[in-house]
């Protein structure tokens, strides 16, 4: 789903970081932030309300600098913080977009352990929950893309997503995931006898080894947040002037808060500062598809706006959370 909305982080960056790209480039570096709203199955009340937290930050961290961001969830998310997550989406600008897509029905589900048919049922059941997700009166959820749970999947899962006319799959990472004939595509690329485009994850050459720019991945290897800072910009400096995307990889359970999150904030300044433009995955699906690896402002669905108050769960959504600002009149209704 495409909800429009702004976000950004008003942080400022120390100098130093800045060192080696100027102010402006004649070519925008396109950076696609990809998250998942990460809850175990059966949270308890104080992991809900942490993961919900860190959402905030995250959200929060985006709204005032006007970004474009990606937002993968499971139907365990949904189920356990649907409320929350209309009200989070109420609270967005109209004039930017987050991107809903699928991830699934459980954290760290692996779905290349199961069959076919039990793929297809829980690829199905996540996208049902997902589509549930509508502004009062208008049903005008599109879900484009997917996003396997610890980059998991196979041959199966292809065909799943084909049979659902998925648009894209972001489980890839460049150099290191990576369908036949495209281990150096850092592009968004057709796979070969499927309807989908795999979007490659970035990577960046760590200790002699390609590494993801996912923080789970950053995290697992003990890599500290300014260690994880240094990649997203080494990868960025690497990449300005080139025709090439970056595409990261996030989680609220390690992004949205202490000092990875105030890595995430230093690195969005130090992007926005050298003239990065924040889209999300479609966006570079769709440049990807027609060839041309320029944005278009305004080229993601706009979300209906409705001013009427005839919306009891949108207006349940609306007083759910004091943390969220309501800052404009769209209203969002997510109904399972």
């Amino acid at each position: 789903m495409k909800g429009r909305v702004s976000y950004g982080i008003a942080f400022c960056m120390l100098a130093m970081v800045t060192t080696g790209l100027s102010q402006s480039q004649d070519k925008p570096v396109f950076v696609d932030l990809i998250f998942d709203l990460d809850l175990p199955t059966n949270a308890t009340s104080d992991q809900i309300q942490t993961a919900e937290s860190n959402m905030m930050n995250i959200f929060n961290a985006a709204t005032n600098t006007n970004l474009d961001w990606s937002l993968f969830l499971t139907k365990n998310t949904l189920l356990q913080s649907r409320v929350f997550l209309a009200a989070v989406l109420v609270s967005a600008p109209i004039d930017r977009t987050i991107e809903i897509g699928i991830s699934g029905n459980l954290l760290d589900e692996k779905l290349s352990s199961k069959s076919y048919a039990e793929q297809k049922a829980i690829l199905e059941d996540s996208k049902t929950y997902a589509l549930a997700c509508k502004v009062c009166g208008s049903n005008v959820v599109k879900i484009a893309g997917f996003k396997p749970q610890s980059f998991d999947q196979n041959e199966d899962t292809y065909k799943v997503l084909d049979e659902m006319g998925i648009e894209y799959n972001a489980g890839f990472q460049a150099g290191i995931l990576y369908a036949p004939g495209h281990e150096k595509d850092v592009w968004p690329y057709k796979v070969e006898n499927h309807e989908f485009y795999a979007v490659p994850v970035s990577t960046y050459m760590l200790s002699g080894e390609l590494a993801p720019l996912d923080d789970r991945y950053a995290a697992n290897k003990g890599i500290s947040s300014s260690q994880w800072k240094d990649m997203l910009i080494g990868k960025f400096n690497e990449i300005s002037g080139k025709d090439e995307p970056m595409v990261i990889s996030l989680s609220t359970s390690i992004s949205g808060s202490g000092e990875y999150l105030d890595a995430l904030k230093q690195f969005r300044d130090f992007a926005l500062s050298n003239n990065a433009k924040f889209v999300v995955t479609r966006d570079l699906v769709d440049m990807s598809r027609t060839g041309i690896h320029e944005s278009s402002e305004g080229s993601s669905e706009k979300i209906a706006q409705n001013t009427s108050s005839d919306c009891a769960a949108c207006d349940a959504a609306k007083n759910a959370s004091s943390d969220v600002t309501i800052s404009n009149k769209t209203a969002y209704n997510i109904e399972l």
